[in-house]
């Protein structure tokens, strides 16, 4: 990062970040019309990769792509590379470097990733991380840069403007205290803005955003309302700043900022009307109705233009292509008014982890409809209806695509184990150099909370293959305690938690066959 001295003081937990997946990135840009490089066999920069937990995960997940990542905090880095050296990670390296002092010298890289720094830096940083998504980005590469956004950060900015000038009279106290202060300062304010019917009346929204940041994390708050630079723009100023460097804005990896045909018709229609074909034009409209405060784009350069889709009817065969995840519940699923949808949704779900594909999925409905319903116009009917559904999930976020996934293998005793890079992954991050500082997730970087120590000790436990009642009786020689809601510790068996851990570890993906 580049504001050296408060990621210093604060430390900012390094997390990996679900929306920067290079997979991710990867089918986006095959949705859109691009032929993006294979992201398991890529080169990936990040820049401002702090401990360098947002790629770490992904270098652990896809080994023949090299990851490299950089920082201006020494500190920083220099504790990224030992844990990265406790996992022994070979594809990826984090480097102590201005980024002002980067160019082609640097190399090519198929996606760069610039996750909450652009917002966060000085106007010569902004122009300088823009001009690497041109001259370090491969013909056909994606870049991602995340910013706050205007007009959602317009009340933000009045919290911000409250915390910093708490503070104008006291420079010299630390980070911490000047968190604090901030928070009580805008506290004050917000409980007495209550007092008064007519203000609550008029600004609830804005009293419950304080009571948010309130409650926030110090470190995201010191990073969002104090740091000395934090500069929002609107959609269109920011692709204003790619064309300077003759790049495209492609979208928003939020599919909802970019397509706009999953809302009522009404709206549809106004915003075709103002944008008249435009897409940046057509997304800034979107923005002032949303009241958008976050932007994650996608970029590329400006010889790959032709090729893009703006039309938001996407070929079937690049739908077909992609490898999907559900994010419903099992509720939501039931609410579906489409029957054989819904009967298709109900059974994926019974395996959440598991990726599928449109024509599995429709395979499914095939072997299991009923004779009446086999015919081709009923086929055909389904089909259609999937499509449309999978689609609207994936603008929803509903469901997640990619073009490639690592094998979830699912325990099965006696017959599977964990690779030894794993291992050591989550016990560098649990009791190891990475403890605190960097968070855990799977191969899609969905992070995980819960792991444990004792997590740890069933991953070396399952290092060979052995059957339930072996690793049970391994587990067994550890204390094991729950905490409850009140704060007591409860002791419990190695046989209540083997299959929870088991559970936590098929998340993550470590199981692999012999």
């Amino acid at each position: 990062m580049e504001n050296k001295n408060l990621y210093d003081e604060l430390l900012y937990k390094s997390n990996p970040f679900n929306y920067t997946v290079p997979a991710l990135l990867e089918a986006q840009g095959k949705l859109f019309g691009l032929t993006p490089k294979d992201s398991r066999k890529a080169r990936v920069l990040e820049l401002g990769s702090s401990f360098g937990g947002n790629i770490i995960t992904q270098a652990l997940y896809n080994p023949e792509t090299e990851f490299v990542g950089v920082d201006l905090t020494a500190e920083q880095v220099k504790k990224g590379n030992e844990v990265i050296e406790k996992i022994g990670l070979k594809n990826i390296r984090l480097v102590e470097k201005n980024i002002l002092d980067i160019n082609e010298s640097f190399g090519k890289f198929d996606y760069i990733i610039v996750h909450g720094v652009f917002s966060w830096v000085p106007e010569d940083v902004k122009d300088k991380i823009i001009k690497i998504c041109n001259e370090n980005l491969t013909e056909e590469g994606i870049a991602y840069i995340s910013y706050n956004t205007y007009p959602g950060w317009k009340e933000a900015d009045k919290i911000r403007e409250m915390m910093i000038y708490a503070n104008k009279y006291f420079p010299e106290i630390s980070l911490g205290d000047k968190n604090q202060r901030g928070k009580v300062f805008v506290s004050i304010v917000a409980d007495q803005m209550k007092k008064y019917d007519d203000i609550l009346e008029k600004k609830g929204d804005f009293i419950r955003q304080i009571e948010e940041v309130v409650n926030m994390a110090d470190y995201y708050v010191a990073h969002e309302y104090l740091d000395q630079f934090n500069h929002p723009l609107y959609l269109n100023e920011f692709v204003d700043l790619l064309k300077k460097e003759n790049l495209q804005y492609i979208s928003d990896v939020a599919l909802r900022l970019s397509i706009i045909s999953v809302y009522n018709q009404n709206t549809i229609e106004k915003l075709q009307q103002l944008s008249q074909g435009d897409p940046v034009i057509k997304e800034q409209c979107l923005d002032y109705i949303l009241d958008t405060k976050f932007r994650r784009s996608l970029i590329c350069k400006n010889s790959q233009a032709e090729k893009l889709n703006f039309s938001e009817t996407f070929p079937n065969d690049v739908l077909d292509s992609f490898l999907l995840t559900l994010k419903y519940t099992k509720e939501e699923l039931e609410t579906l008014n489409e029957e054989n949808v819904k009967t298709i949704m109900l059974h994926l779900i019974e395996t959440p982890n598991k990726s599928f594909t449109i024509q599995g999925a429709f395979k499914y409905w095939e072997e299991n409809a009923k004779d009446g319903d086999k015919n081709e116009e009923k086929n055909n009917e389904v089909l259609v209806n999937l499509r449309k559904f999978v689609l609207n999930s994936m603008i929803n976020g509903k469901i997640k695509f990619y073009c490639s996934e690592n094998e979830m293998v699912p325990y099965e005793e006696n017959q599977v184990y964990i690779p030894e890079v794993f291992r050591n992954y989550i016990r560098t991050l649990i009791i190891g150099e990475g403890a605190g500082i960097i968070g855990i997730a799977n191969s899609r970087n969905e992070i995980i909370n819960d792991i444990n120590d004792v997590d740890v000790i069933v991953a070396d436990i399952l290092s060979e293959p052995k059957t339930e009642e072996e690793a049970i009786k391994e587990l067994s020689k550890t204390n094991i305690y729950r905490t409850m809601q009140n704060g007591e510790r409860v002791e419990i068996t190695a046989e209540e938690y083997f299959p929870q851990s088991i559970k936590k570890l098929e998340f993550l993906g470590y199981f692999a066959r012999k």
